[in-house]
C-alpha cells in the first residue's frame, strides 16, 4: 500500500514521514509533496491508495487537490490535516468523500490511529472492488455462452449447443446448485422516438437490472443474449425449486407492466410456464413461432399462440427479404419503391406491410441500419469518418454528421472517442 503525503510546509512533511511507524501501519511506500501541484505528479504516474493533506496552502488548497484526485481515482482514501478547528472544514471533506480530519498540531499516535482505520477502508474497497470485477467477469461470461448458443441455433448447428448448455449451467451452479432455468424471449416492438440513443448494451443492462430486482427474494440470476437491438433471449437461473412457476408468472408481468410504463421503448414478452435443467431447443422453437404470431407488433405478454393469418409467412418472408436488401445495398441510396420492386409488390402495399411487421415507416428502418452499422464502424475500426459515411451511404459527410447527432446524441467524432476508448479499455 501507499501513501501520499501533501503539505506547504516540509518540515511537517518530513516529520510525518519520520515520526510515524509505517512498517507497523504495512505501509510499503511514503510519497510527499509540497504543493498541490507536486502532489498531482505524483498522483498521475504512481497508484496511491491513501492522501494525507494540508487543507491550507497556497495555490491550491488539499480540498481541491482530493477532488481532482478522487476523479481520477474513486477508490482513494483522504484524511485531512488543519490548524483550525473549524467544522466548516470538515463538513466539506467529508462532503467530498473525505475519510476524517486530523487537527494540527497532532501526536504521532492519534495520526496513526486514523491512519491504521483508513487503511481498513482502503482494504475493503478493494475486496469490493475484486469482488465487483469479478461478478462482471462471470457475468459477461454467462451472455457469450448464451449469445454463442443463439448463434449456433440460428445457424442450425444444434448439436454443439448440449455442451454450450452445460458449460452455462456450471457457471449458474457454483452460487445456485442445483440449478434451473426459465426462457424469456423478449421483442423490442416500439421505440419512443426515432432518435432514441439506446443500443443493445443499455437495454440487455435494463433487461438483468429489473428482471434481478423483481426477483430479487429468490435470488434470480439472469443471462441476456440478443439478435440485435430488438430481440432478447433470457435464461433466468434460480436454485432449483426456489421459484415456482406462479412467482415467475408474476415477475414477468411486473416487468413489462415496468418497462412499458417507464421506459421510452416498449416491449412483447414470450415466456416459458415451466422450468428446466436440461435444454431442449424444442422449447427455442416454440417461443419463437409463438413471437411470430405477433403480427401486430403488440406491446404485451404471449403465454401462448395468437391465431395465425394465412398469409402471415409469406409476408413475413417478403419483409426479411426486404429487410436483408436494405443491408446488402446499404451503401448506396435506396427508395421504397427499388425495395418493392424487388419483391413484386406495389409500392404503397409493401410501406404498409413493412409498416406493420417492423414498426417503423420504411425511411426510419433504413436510417436506423445506416447509423447502427456507422456505430459499429467507429466503434471498431480505424476508417477515416468521411470513408465511414460513404460505406453507409451518405456522400455529403455534414449530412452524415447532422443525422448522427441527431439520432445519437453524439456527433461521429464524439462516438468514436467515447465508445472506441470504452472498449479498448474493456479489451486492456
Amino acid at each position: 500500500m501507499r501513501i501520499l503525503i501533501v503539505d506547504d510546509q516540509k518540515p511537517i512533511v518530513e516529520s510525518l514521514k519520520s515520526g510515524i511507524n509505517w512498517e507497523a501501519l504495512a505501509i510499503e511506500e511514503v510519497f510527499t509533496a509540497c504543493s498541490a501541484k507536486e502532489a498531482r505528479l505524483v498522483l498521475v504516474n504512481f497508484q496511491i491508495e491513501l492522501l494525507l493533506t494540508d487543507i491550507e496552502m497556497p495555490e491550491e488548497d488539499g480540498l481541491s487537490l482530493f477532488r481532482w484526485a478522487r476523479e481520477r481515482d474513486p477508490g482513494l482514501v483522504g484524511i485531512f490535516l488543519t490548524s483550525h478547528a473549524d467544522f466548516h472544514y470538515a463538513k466539506q471533506a467529508i462532503g467530498l468523500g473525505g475519510f476524517d480530519y486530523i487537527l494540527q498540531p497532532a501526536r504521532y499516535g492519534e495520526v496513526e490511529r486514523v491512519l491504521s482505520a483508513a487503511i481498513k477502508t482502503v482494504q475493503k474497497n478493494a475486496r469490493i472492488r475484486r469482488l465487483e470485477r469479478t461478478t462482471k467477469l462471470i457475468t459477461q461470461q454467462r451472455d457469450s455462452i448464451l449469445d454463442l448458443m443463439l448463434s449456433r441455433y440460428r445457424e442450425e448447428r444444434r448439436e454443439e449447443n448440449q455442451e454450450l448448455f452445460v458449460r452455462l449451467r456450471e457457471l449458474f451452479d457454483t452460487d445456485l446448485q442445483p440449478c434451473e432455468f426459465y426462457p424469456l424471449w423478449i421483442s423490442v416492438v416500439h421505440f419512443e422516438k426515432i432518435t432514441h440513443t439506446w443500443d443493445e448494451k443499455l437495454i440487455r443492462l435494463v433487461i438483468r437490472n429489473v428482471l434481478e430486482e423483481l426477483l430479487e427474494r429468490e435470488q434470480v440470476k439472469i443471462c441476456v443474449a440478443s439478435e440485435g437491438l430488438n430481440e432478447y433471449l433470457v435464461f433466468a437461473a434460480c436454485r432449483q425449486g426456489a421459484l415456482d412457476p406462479a412467482g415467475w408468472e408474476r415477475g414477468v408481468r411486473e416487468f413489462i407492466g415496468f418497462v412499458n410504463s417507464h421506459m421510452d421503448f416498449a416491449v412483447a414478452l414470450y415466456p416459458e410456464r415451466e422450468a428446466f435443467r436440461d435444454f431442449r431447443e424444442e422449447r427455442i422453437d416454440a417461443i419463437r413461432e409463438r413471437r411470430k404470431t405477433n403480427t401486430g407488433r403488440k406491446a404485451q405478454l404471449f403465454w401462448e399462440d395468437l391465431e395465425t393469418d394465412p398469409a402471415q409467412a409469406v409476408n413475413e418472408e417478403r419483409i426479411e427479404a426486404a429487410v436483408r436488401y436494405i443491408r446488402n445495398n446499404i451503401s448506396r441510396n435506396l427508395s421504397r419503391a427499388e425495395v418493392a420492386e424487388t419483391l413484386h409488390l406495389n409500392e404503397e402495399y409493401f410501406s404498409r406491410l413493412f409498416k406493420k411487421y417492423t414498426g417503423y415507416t420504411f425511411k426510419d428502418y433504413e436510417m436506423m441500419e445506416r447509423i447502427g452499422l456507422a456505430k459499429k464502424l467507429l466503434e471498431h475500426s480505424r476508417f477515416s469518418i468521411s470513408i465511414i459515411a460513404s460505406k453507409v451511404g451518405y456522400d455529403n459527410f455534414s449530412h452524415f454528421s447532422k443525422i448522427f447527432k441527431k439520432m445519437t446524441g453524439y456527433t461521429p467524432q464524439e462516438w468514436r472517442k467515447e465508445k472506441g476508448t470504452a472498449r479498448m479499455s474493456r479489451e486492456r
